[in-house]
C-alpha cells in the first residue's frame, strides 16, 4: 500500500534541503569558492564530500521528475498530480546527467577509466557515460533542479502552495547557508500539520 502523499512530500523536502545546503557549500568552498583554502584546512578535500552530496540528492530528484516507469514504491512527481510536469528541455538535461552521476559517483565501473571511455566513446553506452566538468556542471545541475521546482510551484494543483513554499526555502538556503529552514518544512509532525492545514 502506498504511503500518504503528505509522508512522501517529507522525503522530497529532505532531498531538496540537502541539495540546497550542498549547493551553497559548493558556491563558497568549491573550486571557484572564496573559502576553499580555509575549508580544506578544516576538512581536507571538502569539495569531494560536497560534490558527492550534490550528486546523491540530485540523482534522487532526477528520478522524481523524469522516471518513466517507476516502481510502486518510488516517490515521483505524478504521485502529487498528474497535471503538472517540467519542461521537455529541462527533463532532457536532467536525464542526461543520470549516467554520468551513476558512473562517476555512485558505481565503481570501468567507465571511470579514461582509456576505456575513450576507446568505447562511440558505443551506445559510451555516448551517455562521459565525465562532465564537475567544477562547473555541479552548479548547473543544482540550478536546473531548483528551476524544475520553480516550474512545478507555478502550476495549478492542490500541491502548488507546498511546492512554492519549498521553492522559496530552497532558494533562501542556496543564497545564505545560515538561513533558518522553515518549521513547517522540517520535522514530520510539523510538515503534516502544515499540509493538513492546507486541506491535503
Amino acid at each position: 500500500m502506498a504511503i500518504d502523499p503528505k509522508d512522501a512530500f517529507l522525503h522530497v523536502i529532505y532531498d531538496y534541503r540537502c541539495l540546497a545546503t550542498a549547493g551553497y557549500a559548493w558556491s563558497v568552498t568549491g573550486p571557484a569558492g572564496a573559502h576553499i583554502k580555509e575549508a580544506n584546512l578544516l576538512l581536507p578535500e571538502v569539495g569531494t564530500m560536497i560534490q558527492d552530496s550534490i550528486h546523491v540528492h540530485a540523482r534522487s530528484l532526477i528520478d522524481f521528475y523524469t522516471k518513466q516507469a517507476p516502481w510502486p514504491t518510488d516517490v515521483v512527481l505524478s504521485r502529487f498530480s498528474s497535471s503538472i510536469s517540467i519542461s521537455a528541455g529541462r527533463a532532457t538535461y536532467l536525464e542526461s546527467m543520470k549516467h554520468p552521476i551513476e558512473v562517476h559517483s555512485l558505481h565503481l565501473t570501468e567507465w571511470r577509466d579514461v582509456p576505456y571511455r575513450t576507446t568505447n566513446a562511440n558505443t551506445r553506452d559510451g555516448a551517455t557515460r562521459g565525465r562532465p566538468q564537475w567544477a562547473t556542471e555541479n552548479t548547473v545541475l543544482v540550478d536546473q533542479l531548483i528551476e524544475a521546482l520553480k516550474e512545478v510551484s507555478q502550476q495549478q494543483s492542490r500541491w502548488q502552495k507546498p511546492f512554492a513554499e519549498l521553492y522559496s526555502a530552497v532558494v533562501a538556503r542556496l543564497t545564505d547557508g545560515s538561513y533558518d529552514w522553515p518549521t513547517n518544512l522540517g520535522e514530520k509532525r510539523d510538515v503534516e500539520n502544515y499540509l493538513v492545514g492546507l486541506g491535503l
